[in-house]
């Protein structure tokens, strides 16, 4: 029979890293965003005026599931998921073979939280338990498009377009023949300075649109920690494209399990003759194909230039806001839905203007 129990503070990253760390590694259903590393990262960052807390299931004194939250104390208690922000999935991270009753007991948990004025759960796939069992309506947030990869890279190529696939073959003719180009893994002992190419690559595709980028002010931090850690657990996948030994674009990508997570890219508008970006996504799907992956997961957004890519699978992430009763939690609500629909209006008008070099 699974239990809940409710672990609170910052003791909690400690308590639990070694169960943690090995629930990880036997769910399926895990992202880099459900790992103790990103989690525990993001506390150090982005933790101040909240409160952790976590939601473990266990069978015995085994660790099955596990849902790390913070709580924030405004004008209304709100509970929401650990990893706000940069994170593109916030669903638990559930063991296998688990994952429907120990979702249902996280709901219970969930729903039987003291103390709290408002439940609100970002960032859920619409295919994850969890999302089956929650009572509130959900609210869309994104729309994530992945692609089921074939066996060899070849065969993946026959499926594009012939423009794209005229672009991608540029991998294999005479910049990179010629050693004008490449493309270079970026080692565990440069990562600094290979986020670093990242950022200045990212701002320059993002400043031609007048827009600042994904990469600001805590957040330049925080994901030179995680690069370190997933470096060297092997989950890093950092790629710097280089044109006369100049950085012309760089793509951030991760792999875990199954799957390769492409999270963001830039690249040197000037350079788009090269096809820059279109070159670094195609490298990492033929690595991820080399090395087995079954899955390349482009993450949150349905930009055109994704679409071409020829992704199988369009997944919805859900949003569920629910009072736990009150005026407080009504009005956090109201407030809350209306916020939504505003950011969603904002995604609406960002999306389709995405990676086209």
């Amino acid at each position: 029979m699974l239990r809940a129990n409710v672990h609170f503070g910052e003791g909690l990253f400690k308590e639990l890293e070694g169960s943690w760390r090995d629930l990880v590694a036997h769910s399926s259903t895990c992202t880099p965003f459900q790992t103790f590393e990103w989690h525990s990262t993001w506390w150090q960052m982005y933790g101040g005026g909240k409160q952790p807390m976590a939601i473990a299931v266990y069978e015995g004194q085994d660790l099955v599931g596990l849902y790390p939250l913070t709580k924030s104390h405004g004008i209304w208690r709100t509970v929401r998921p650990m990893g706000m922000g940069p994170s593109d999935y916030l669903h638990p991270l559930i063991r296998n073979g688990y994952e429907e009753p120990a979702s249902a007991c996280l709901n219970e948990a969930i729903t039987n939280l003291s103390g709290v004025d408002l439940i609100d759960l970002h960032q859920i796939r619409e295919t994850n338990p969890l999302a089956s069992c929650l009572a509130a309506s959900p609210l869309e947030q994104a729309t994530c498009l992945v692609l089921d990869l074939p066996a060899t890279y070849e065969a993946y190529l026959a499926t594009l377009g012939k423009s794209l696939r005229y672009d991608v073959r540029k991998l294999d003719k005479s910049l990179f023949a010629t050693g004008r180009a490449s493309i270079e893994q970026v080692s565990p002992d440069d990562i600094s300075a290979g986020m670093d190419i990242l950022f200045e690559q990212h701002r320059l595709r993002w400043r031609k649109r007048g827009l600042p980028g994904a990469f600001l002010g805590k957040g330049i931090e925080f994901h030179k920690r995680w690069a370190a850690q997933a470096s060297r657990n092997g989950w890093l996948w950092l790629s710097v494209l280089r044109l006369d030994g100049e950085p012309i674009g760089a793509i951030y990508a991760m792999k875990l399990g199954e799957t390769a997570f492409y999270y963001q890219a830039g690249f040197d508008p000037s350079k788009g003759s090269v096809s820059p970006g279109t070159l670094l996504v195609a490298h990492t799907i033929r690595r991820a194909i080399e090395e087995g992956a079954r899955h390349f997961d482009f993450m949150r957004g349905d930009e055109g230039y994704k679409r071409r890519w020829k992704p199988q699978n369009a997944y919805h992430n859900l949003r569920f806001i629910a009072p736990s009763g009150g005026v407080l939690g009504n009005l956090g609500l109201s407030w809350n839905r209306a916020a939504s629909s505003v950011e969603g209006r904002v995604r609406a008008r960002l999306e389709g203007k995405g990676l086209l070099g």
